[in-house]
């Protein structure tokens, strides 16, 4: 061990400094990085071999969106995964795993890390990556304040093995309870399923479905004298978005609620929104729809909203929710975070239900007996 506290190991090698937060995790990454600055420029002094600053990966300002082709290009020693990345899914972080590639082509002679588990948390999930670079190239992972070494020694690795697994599986508990006290249940979240939105991206579609057009074309040819629930002309309706009679009788009288209770143009709005934002994120949107991490967060959290933005009585409760509206919630901040509780403005308003008259998009499925109640 040197006189200022590194392995002797980790003299002379060029190396690498990575940057995560997990999911739940207080702080950012750029926290991280301001504890870790000092020490950085010691193992520079301690090396030999500078650390280029430059940022590689995730915007650590989180102010633009991630674009791996480009981001991942940067010239930098400093690769940043970001928020929300799991320590227990090693192979869905792809600043790591450009990281990782690069060290196979000589790059890098290893990785530093703020404390062991920033690499991975599942020692054995990044053994079945990278085992090969530690183990056979004499490539090192080393985490600055807790001092843990993995390099080519069989005796180190194997106590690492059983140190980090007793982590992991203290670390899972703790993730367990984190989840039941700080981020509540599903509808304190945002989420509850309801009626689904055909978005851009759903059921395979290219563009989505204008609901907007479709609400204005029902208008356009008026309101059924003999049944006020229904649109004239339900069959040319129908031809228009390749859709069902069926489909157009339910979607006239659930947008006719809408407009009732004064939330029509909203939902409108905030579909237009969504369909606007897996546009922004490129790529086919089906694609996007199903595995993009940001979309898949903003899903989840307006769940609830989408599918009754008047209010709904939840049934196994007895009680009266009304979700955020999307449209006057930052975007930018909900995408990145699993937890939309900590954000400004964020509020599911929840009461026991008073008995009052509700329209049938203001009540589940299964509860309705038609006409209000």
């Amino acid at each position: 061990m040197s006189k200022l506290g590194f392995p002797d190991k980790l003299k002379g090698k060029k190396l690498a400094v990575y940057l995560r937060r997990s999911e739940g995790e207080k702080g950012s990454t750029k926290d991280q990085l301001k504890r870790i600055e000092k020490s950085i420029t010691s193992l520079e002094k301690y090396t030999g071999r500078k650390i280029n600053r430059t940022i590689v990966g995730k915007d650590i300002n989180n102010k633009k969106r991630f674009n791996a082709k480009k981001d991942l290009a940067i010239k930098g020693d400093i690769y940043n995964e970001g928020e929300g990345a799991s320590g227990f899914k090693t192979t869905s972080r792809p600043v790591f795993m450009e990281l990782v590639s690069r060290i196979e082509d000589g790059k890098y002679d290893g990785i530093v890390v703020e404390t062991f588990d920033r690499v991975s948390r599942d020692i054995l999930g990044l053994s079945h990556l990278a085992l090969p670079l530690w183990r056979e190239q004499g490539k090192i992972v080393y985490g600055l304040k807790d001092g843990k070494l993995l390099d080519n020694n069989l005796k180190d690795e194997a106590l690492l093995v059983i140190t980090e697994a007793a982590n992991s599986l203290t670390k899972l508990g703790e993730i367990d309870k984190a989840k039941e006290t700080l981020f509540g249940d599903a509808i304190d979240r945002g989420f509850l399923k309801g009626a689904q939105v055909e978005f851009l991206g759903t059921k395979g579609k290219e563009h989505g479905l204008s609901y907007r057009k479709a609400w204005n074309l029902m208008q356009a040819y008026g309101e059924n004298k003999k049944d006020p629930n229904k649109p004239n002309k339900p069959s040319t309706i129908a031809k228009e978005f390749n859709k069902t009679n069926r489909w157009v009788y339910d979607f006239y009288k659930k947008m006719k609620e809408y407009n009732q209770a004064g939330v029509l143009e909203d939902w409108l709005t905030a579909i237009e929104k969504m369909n606007d934002f897996v546009r922004s994120t490129g790529g086919y949107p089906r694609n996007q729809w199903k595995s993009n991490p940001e979309i898949q967060r903003i899903r989840s959290a307006t769940a609830g909203w989408f599918g009754y933005p008047a209010g709904v009585k939840v049934e196994a409760t007895n009680e009266f929710v009304e979700f955020p509206n999307p449209n006057e919630i930052d975007w930018e901040q909900l995408k990145l975070t699993d937890n939309p509780m900590t954000l400004e403005g964020w509020e599911v308003k929840r009461q026991p239900y008073d008995n009052r008259n509700l329209l049938d998009i203001q009540t589940q499925p299964r509860s309705r007996a038609g006409g209000k109640r």
